[in-house]
């Protein structure tokens, strides 16, 4: 692959990257709506707040380690390397976030006075997940150069597709035989057809793309990316309506305080991850620039903090910063 090339995929990469650690973010961690984190990998957690708490502290270990591999790699220059390190990133920092939210519920719902949240006939971070990353895969195809838009990788991207459209599917299917609204209980169909109808087109397409790997076949799978995008953004938006969500958990003064420690403490791990991201797109195009190779250990070192100041919020129950009923004198 020409060098050219090389930074083009690791720019795309890094933004990528970066966006979805954002969404989830923004899902799990920058709202008011206070409900357990119900994801397969999740699962085996259970009730359990201990469980999650070690799983968290250990991935934050990890997380350090493939940040160090992050940095040495892009000062010698071995982008596609970089590339498959920040995707790891991208990876754990999500299953993290996702984990940090769940023990965040557990253990500001286990506080007297707390009222656990109450399910309702959709999920509504499971969904909204699946929108993102059907959108997420859709602009692989738009924006992956050619060269690296292998057989094996469109399969993939149309395998998370198809993943991610059945997820939709089975969650509007359960909420149609749930509701008892007669209309509600058609309009989760209608909007399953819908997407299905839109998704059949994009598919068709993609199998056509991995058979001839060209800019017209290419430019033809983007155009039937649109539709299916506004297919999911109006079935999600119906599917998270109000009524549909169930009751989010009441917590109690101590329980909002546990939360809240649980929750920066995880954002403060995001929130660097996501600007050492960003510090990698701009160091692609400038390899040799002291300010940027700066920012990426500053962002690094960040990293380390926020990863620290996390497992201690996950050991105390509350802010290594803030003391309260919870923290002995």
């Amino acid at each position: 692959m020409a060098a050219s090339e090389t930074v083009v995929s690791l720019t795309i990469q890094s933004e990528e990257c970066a966006a979805r650690m954002q969404a989830v973010a923004d899902l799990l961690l920058l709202t008011s709506d206070i409900r357990p984190v119900n994801t397969e990998s999740l699962s085996v957690f259970g009730e359990s707040y201990a469980k999650c708490r070690d799983t968290i502290i250990a991935r934050t270990k990890g997380l350090s380690v493939l940040t160090r591999d992050l940095l040495q790699q892009i000062r010698s220059g071995l982008y596609r390397e970089c590339g498959e390190t920040l995707r790891e990133i991208c990876g754990m920092v999500m299953s993290l976030t996702e984990c940090s939210a769940h023990a965040a519920y557990l253990a500001a719902t286990s506080e007297p006075g707390a009222i656990k949240s109450i399910p309702g006939i959709i999920d509504k971070y499971k969904v909204s997940r699946a929108k993102f990353d059907i959108e997420h895969n859709c602009n692989q195809i738009q924006h992956t150069p050619i060269i690296e838009l292998s057989p094996l990788r469109v399969v993939n991207i149309s395998g998370e597709i198809s993943k991610n459209l059945h997820v939709l599917t089975m969650a509007c299917v359960l909420a149609s035989d749930a509701s008892e609204d007669p209309f509600h209980k058609e309009q989760f169909r209608l909007c399953v057809k819908s997407m299905t109808a839109c998704a059949t087109a994009l598919l068709s397409a993609i199998k056509r793309y991995k058979n001839t790997l060209d800019e017209k076949n290419r430019t033809r799978c983007v155009v039937f990316t649109k539709p299916l995008i506004v297919a999911c953004q109006a079935l999600v938006e119906y599917a998270t309506e109000p009524e549909h969500l169930g009751t989010p958990a009441q917590l109690s003064d101590a329980g909002k305080k546990i939360q809240t420690s649980i929750l920066g403490g995880c954002m403060s791990v995001v929130s660097p991850c996501v600007q050492l991201c960003l510090c990698i797109h701009s160091l692609a195009h400038n390899i040799s620039n002291a300010e940027l190779q700066r920012k990426t250990i500053s962002c690094s070192s960040a990293i380390t903090d926020g990863a620290n100041l996390l497992s201690n919020a996950l050991r105390q129950k509350s802010s290594p910063r803030t003391s309260y009923a919870d923290v002995s004198p």
